[in-house]
């Protein structure tokens, strides 16, 4: 090849570098106000960063040890609190998007870094390409490079901490003693398991100590000078540490080895609690999350690098630290958590920083690979299989906008409904965002009234303008709801009752989040359809159906003699049983039905009529407040109708329970009762 030729080859494959960058620059730049907010970003900014702000100006020390964030690494909280002060910024919305715009940013950064480290590696700038096409295009991460300031920051500094310390170790200096000194203790103090990086440096250098000695006296001053100012910047970005650092560190280390949370997690569709997941979680996730090409690779990668190790561990240490370091960063987090038995949260997202390592070994095995084609046409549609691959993902990525953490590998998978049947699908909430917008935008009401089944129901709400969030009203129960926000993180599509959708949110066909309109049970008694089930119980004669434990005659029961009485202290009045409903109980539509008089002879009463269903009625599958009976005495008789809504259980041979909880355990009198169970018709 003449120098020319090379000259302009090195020339194209600049310009095609930089406009792939540019590209994705502009592509974030424009879409990062799309994101809806997660489940933790009040928390990270509130709890998190201005918790630690205000210590560090207004010596508010109490708020930030009393916190249960005061051991989650604030490095990064602080410097977006610190630019949301610059700008003196108030309204909530342009905060937030001022915090994914840095976060996307940060995270660009790394995508060049990991770039420049790939290309340290391999020398090749090609593969260096391909490898931060993988790092980029991985739905997931790239989804959570917007909104996630924890695991996707922690991850860019990851990449940052491992290239200054590959520099670090080609030439050991002052200089890039300190460079990776400071990348390393902010990673550290973005999330403590950062301490990796010192302990695998720490080992290295005792294996030359041992093996190397002239390498070891040569960087040990170097090596100092590491550690001398890798402890005081660690106590720097970490405010806490400042009271007393080794105590907090401490404890740091102890709550990130046993975090205390042990919320359920669907997985292969069963609800298991984090502390209780399977060793393989973390592995299964690892390759359900990325398309099936970079899994493959990194198996490759795996067993080169594992064949290695094998023939010569002492030498795969010594002369491809590098690749020991990789396979370090992502096999001893793996280890640790089935050493200590630490929970894992949803998706595995703690350990999203193994997401640069889990592409370097893919690499490896790239490179493997094609430096064994010597056939010039079939290396051409290898190149064209990678190119068509990329774009794919991308297809899918764009398909999927704004919510790429719902990407699953349908190779293993299969489609969305399979993946929401098995496994988290939007367990953080984005997708309530673009149901606020939508019912704002249709119900034009002064006060919308709604009931938010989980959190990010309400902290969306941040992203709308300050206008239509003051209409929002969030109440505590739903049956005071105008609307019903449900996402179903921890309920499946079949768990809803409510039959009427306001909205929902779609990806291939498949809904992840729903706005219902909660009717009233007034309103609901009204409701016309098939009548499945009927019955009247006057309480004058023994019912079959009922349990009969509580009729009692002299009651002043209208014109009959008999009714059903709960005496003081008395919990549960009898219990309705309907069963042998077969196929009818699975059924869409399904509205129970209540009439009933009762009357009162003292205040505080607080009773509810309940239904419940299920093949089991001691653990039914639904569990339903029908009618509130509240507050002060009702001497005279007074009669209810109402109705309630029931979700499909898709069970057969199911049982329907109603009974009356007396909770205040108060004197009542109930008497002609009738339930009917109708499939409504549909509008």
């Amino acid at each position: 090849m003449s120098e020319t030729t090379y000259i302009k080859i090195q020339r194209s494959s600049r310009v095609l570098i930089i406009s792939l960058f540019a590209v994705y620059f502009i592509v974030g730049l424009f879409t990062f106000s799309d994101y809806g907010l997660s489940w933790d970003e009040n928390s990270q900014w509130k709890n998190n960063g201005h918790a630690n702000y205000n210590f560090i100006f207004h010596d508010d020390e109490r708020t930030l040890l009393d916190g249960l964030d005061k051991y989650h690494g604030p490095a990064f909280e602080l410097v977006l609190v610190f630019i949301e002060n610059a700008f003196s910024m108030q309204e909530l919305r342009s905060i937030f998007l001022m915090r994914h715009l840095f976060t996307f940013l940060t995270f660009f950064i790394s995508a060049i870094v990991f770039f420049f480290l790939s290309r340290k590696i391999f020398k090749k700038d090609l593969l260096a390409l391909l490898g931060v096409l993988m790092y980029v295009l991985s739905p997931h991460i790239y989804s959570h490079s917007f909104y996630n300031s924890k695991d996707a920051i922690f991850l860019a500094f990851i990449v940052f901490s491992l290239y200054s310390m590959l520099i670090f170790m080609e030439k050991p200096g002052i200089k890039s003693a300190f460079i990776y000194a400071l990348l390393s203790a902010f990673t550290i103090d973005i999330r403590i398991i950062g301490i990796l990086l010192p302990l695998l440096t720490i080992s290295l250098f005792v294996v030359d100590l041992f093996l190397n000695s002239e390498y070891a006296k040569q960087g040990a001053k170097a090596f100092m000078s590491y550690f001398i100012f890798l402890i005081p910047l660690i106590i720097l970005f970490w405010p806490v540490l400042w009271i007393d650092p080794v105590f907090h560190f401490i404890e740091a280390l102890k709550e990130n080895a046993k975090y205390p949370w042990n919320g359920d997690v669907l997985y292969f569709g069963e609800y298991i609690k984090a502390a209780e997941l399977p060793w393989h979680y973390l592995f299964v996730w690892n390759f359900i999350a990325r398309p099936i090409l970079y899994s493959f690779l990194f198996i490759v990668g795996t067993g080169v690098l594992l064949i290695s190790f094998v023939k010569a561990p002492i030498a795969f240490i010594m002369d491809r630290r590098i690749e020991f370091i990789i396979a370090a960063v992502f096999l001893l987090p793996l280890l640790a958590v089935l050493l200590f038995n630490s929970p894992a949260f949803d998706t595995g997202r703690h350990f999203y920083f193994m997401h640069c390592s889990f592409i370097l070994i893919a690499l490896y095995g790239t490179a493997y690979l094609l430096e064994r084609i010597r056939v010039k046409n079939i290396l051409l549609l290898v190149y064209s299989f990678f190119f068509l691959s990329f774009i794919s993902v991308i297809i899918r990525m764009i398909q999927l906008h704004p919510y790429q953490h719902l990407y699953f590998n349908s190779a293993i998978v299969g489609g969305l409904k399979q993946a929401q049947a098995n496994f988290e699908t939007d367990y953080w909430g984005l997708a309530a965002r673009p149901l606020l917008e939508q019912i704002v935008k249709n119900d034009t009401s002064a006060s919308i009234q709604l009931f938010a089944e989980n959190y990010p129901g309400k902290l969306n709400a941040a992203m709308l303008s300050l206008e239509d969030r003051k209409r929002i009203v969030y109440v505590d129960t739903p049956e005071v709801a105008k609307y019903y926000l449900g996402d179903y993180r921890w309920k499946k599509i079949t768990d809803y009752r409510y039959q009427r959708e306001l909205c929902s949110i779609e990806l291939q066909g498949e809904k992840i989040a729903s706005a219902f309109l909660v009717r009233s049970p007034e309103e609901l008694y009204s409701a016309k359809g098939k009548r499945l089930f009927f019955h009247k119980n006057d309480c004058e004669r023994p019912d079959s159906l009922w349990t009969n434990n509580y009729i009692v005659e002299g009651s002043d029961s209208l014109k009959d003699n008999r009714c059903m009485l709960l005496t003081n202290g008395v919990e549960y009045s009898d219990q309705l049983v309907i069963d042998k409903l077969g196929a009818e109980a699975g059924k869409k539509g399904l509205v129970l039905k209540l009439k009933f008089k009762y009357r009162t002879e003292e205040n505080n009463n607080d009773l509810k009529w309940v239904v419940t269903s299920g093949l089991d009625l001691d653990k039914p599958y639904q569990w339903i407040s029908v009618y509130h009976i509240y507050g002060a005495a009702q001497p005279s008789w007074k009669e209810v109708s109402c109705g309630v809504e029931l979700a499909p259980n898709n069970i057969d041979n199911n049982k329907i329970k109603l009974y009356l909880w007396n909770i205040n355990k108060k004197k009542i009198f109930i008497d002609d009762i009738e339930v009917e169970l109708i499939e409504e018709h549909k509008e």
